[in-house]
């Protein structure tokens, strides 16, 4: 029994580990993202 909750416990952990630092690097994400189309647009406009 409790094994079976700890293995419940530590699925629960990853989980929330997962969701906070995908929050936390989602605005990492944007602006590198943004820093990365900029340049290929202004490729694009110049030729």
């Amino acid at each position: 029994m409790l094994n079976t909750l700890l293995a419940l416990l530590a699925v629960v952990v990853v989980m929330l580990a997962h969701g906070v630092a995908r929050l936390v690097l989602l605005p990492f994400r944007v602006v590198r993202s943004l820093f990365r189309h900029t340049p290929k647009r202004a490729r694009v406009t110049a030729g």
